[in-house]
């Protein structure tokens, strides 16, 4: 009998360090965030260029960190903005950590984003102008959705419609 109880012992002491390796990874990890998990974070608006605009929580994502730092976005209601405005201006991005687009380094802030034609992505500054510009790829067998942040090869994915752009976290 005692060997048995303490084959039980053994076994779920096992079972207990092993469920404990197994939290203390998952909470090591990163986390990409749906549009409900990011939509709660997001602010409900945002300035950009002289207004304040609503985000749509319905259209937003991002990453949780396993710092806790985020990268949150989210396409905005762009309509008080001039044509030529809303054509580079989809979309707001906030983060808390330095991220990677196509060789290019954007530091914690927030900003403004498009997708433009001819498959490039371009980041704003708060005032409209150009802080860099990288290639997006077009994913012509994929569902298109509004907006959306995915793991990707090396790193993740910010996408709107068909469109991608490769991004990661810039230590």
């Amino acid at each position: 009998m005692k060997l048995f109880s303490r084959g039980c012992v053994a076994v779920l002491v096992g079972m207990a360090l092993t469920a404990t390796a197994a939290m203390a990874q998952s909470g090591s990890k990163s986390t990409v965030l749906d549009r409900t998990q990011a939509g709660k974070i997001m602010p409900a608006t945002v300035f950009f260029r002289g207004q304040t605009a609503p985000t749509q929580a319905r259209n937003s994502g991002g990453v949780h960190f396993a710092d806790g730092k985020y990268m949150l976005a989210a396409l905005v209601d762009t309509s008080g903005y001039a044509t030529e405005v809303r054509q580079s201006y989809q979309g707001y991005l906030l983060t808390e950590v330095k991220i990677d687009f196509g060789g290019h380094t954007l530091v914690p802030g927030a900003y403004g984003f498009g997708f433009l034609a001819h498959h490039q992505f371009v980041v704003l500054n708060l005032a409209g102008q150009r802080l860099l510009e990288a290639s997006s790829q077009a994913f012509t067998g994929r569902r298109p959705v509004p907006l959306e942040v995915l793991a990707g090869a090396h790193g993740y994915e910010l996408c709107s419609g068909r469109e991608c752009v490769d991004f990661h976290r810039n230590r």
